[in-house]
C-alpha cells in the first residue's frame, strides 16, 4: 500500500469519487465543490491535505485533513478538522482507510497540531483515540416558543451568502465576542460560501450599526454562526424561525449569557459533544492551565487520547472543573 497526498491535478477525479463513494449511503448527498469548492482548490497546497491510496492509478481511499487555529477563552489551540473520510465499494476491508488516518493522525502531529475534530460514528473512530468530550447546549426554538421575545430593534437581512455586505465594524464585533478561529474575513467569506445562508442583523433604536448580527442556515434551519449582543442574537432567532418554523443553534460553554438569554424562550434544550482526539496532551494543559481555578488538578498528560480529552473537557461526573471547547457549526455544516 502506497500513501501519498493528492496533487492539483487529481481535483476532478478526486471529486468524482467522493461523490460516488458519498452517494452510496445518501443518494441526495451533494458534491464537494457545491458546498465547500475552497477545500479543492487546484493547487498542491490544497488537494494535498487529501492523502489518498490507489489501485491500478486510482484513486480508491482517501482521508482529508484541515489544520486551523482555535481561540477559546484567549487560548490559542492548533486544530484540524477530519474529513472525506472514504473508501471504494470494491475496496472496502482492506485497511486503507484505517493506514490513512493514522498517516494523516501522525502528519498533524508533526505539523505541531495538538487536537483533531472529527463527525462519525465513536465505534468507528475510538480506537484510533478519538472520544466524544467537551459539551455545548443545542437550544431548539419554534415560531409559538419565540412569539414572546421582545422585540426592540430593527432586524433585517443583509444579503446572502459569501457578498452579503458585512462591515468592518460587524467583522470586529464578531473578533470581540469570541469567534473561536483565527482568521481572516476573506477567509471567513470563503467558509460561508459553502452552503447557502443568510446574514441577518440587529440594530438598537437609533443606532448605526447593529448590536449583533447572525449566519442563517435555512437548509439546517440554524444559526450557524453569530456575534453580538445576546439580545440581538435572540431578536435575530425570532424573526429567522418564520423561515421553517424551527430553528436551532449550538452555544458554546463560555456563552452563559447567551443561554441565559434564550433559555426562556426554548421548545427545548439538549446537550452536544464533540469527538475529539489530542496529539499533544502536554501542550493542551500548558494553554488551557490558566483557566482552571487555582490548586485545580489537572489532568495527567500521560493519559492516553481518550482518557485525556474526557478529563481536560468533560463532561465529568465527578463535578471537577473542565476547560472549555467549542466548534463553531459554520465550520463542518
Amino acid at each position: 500500500m502506497q500513501i501519498e497526498p493528492a496533487k492539483g491535478a487529481d481535483r476532478a477525479e478526486l471529486l468524482d469519487f467522493l461523490y460516488a463513494v458519498f452517494t452510496r449511503g445518501n443518494p441526495k448527498h451533494a458534491r464537494f465543490e457545491t458546498f465547500c469548492d475552497d477545500l479543492f482548490e487546484p493547487t498542491d497546497a490544497v488537494m494535498g491535505r487529501h492523502l489518498v491510496v490507489r489501485e491500478g492509478g486510482r484513486i480508491v481511499s482517501c482521508v482529508g485533513a484541515y489544520p486551523m487555529d482555535l481561540r477559546i477563552a484567549g487560548r490559542r489551540v492548533r486544530f484540524a478538522g477530519i474529513g472525506q473520510v472514504s473508501t471504494a465499494q470494491e475496496a472496502l476491508g482492506k485497511g486503507y482507510m484505517s493506514a490513512l488516518l493514522k498517516a494523516q493522525l501522525e502528519r498533524l502531529r508533526g505539523e505541531g497540531v495538538q487536537l483533531v475534530w472529527l463527525g462519525g460514528r465513536h465505534d468507528r473512530y475510538a480506537h484510533f483515540g478519538f472520544e466524544t468530550a467537551g459539551w455545548f447546549w443545542t437550544p431548539w426554538f419554534d415560531c409559538h416558543s419565540l412569539a414572546r421575545a421582545p422585540r426592540t430593534r430593527a432586524v433585517a437581512k443583509l444579503g446572502e451568502g459569501a457578498a452579503a455586505p458585512v462591515t468592518p465594524a460587524m467583522w470586529e464585533l464578531r473578533r470581540r465576542t469570541d469567534p473561536f478561529v483565527e482568521e481572516t474575513l476573506d477567509q471567513w467569506r470563503k467558509r460561508l460560501g459553502r452552503i447557502k445562508c443568510e446574514v441577518w442583523a440587529a440594530t438598537p433604536a437609533g443606532a448605526a450599526e447593529p448590536d449583533a448580527w447572525a449566519v442563517y442556515s435555512a437548509e439546517h434551519k440554524k444559526l450557524v454562526d453569530y456575534a453580538g449582543a445576546p439580545a440581538g442574537i435572540l431578536e435575530i432567532a425570532a424573526e429567522t424561525v418564520k423561515a421553517a418554523n424551527t430553528l436551532n443553534v449550538s452555544v458554546g460553554p463560555l456563552d452563559a449569557p447567551l443561554m441565559d438569554a434564550l433559555r426562556p424562550y426554548t421548545a427545548w434544550i439538549g446537550l452536544g459533544t464533540h469527538s475529539l482526539c489530542s496529539l499533544d496532551n502536554a501542550g493542551l494543559i500548558e494553554a488551557y492551565a490558566p483557566l482552571f481555578p487555582a490548586g485545580a488538578a489537572l489532568p495527567d498528560p500521560a493519559l492516553p487520547s481518550p482518557a485525556f480529552v474526557r478529563a481536560l473537557f468533560g463532561p465529568r461526573a465527578d463535578g471537577a472543573p473542565t476547560a472549555p471547547f467549542f466548534f463553531p457549526d459554520l465550520c463542518h455544516v
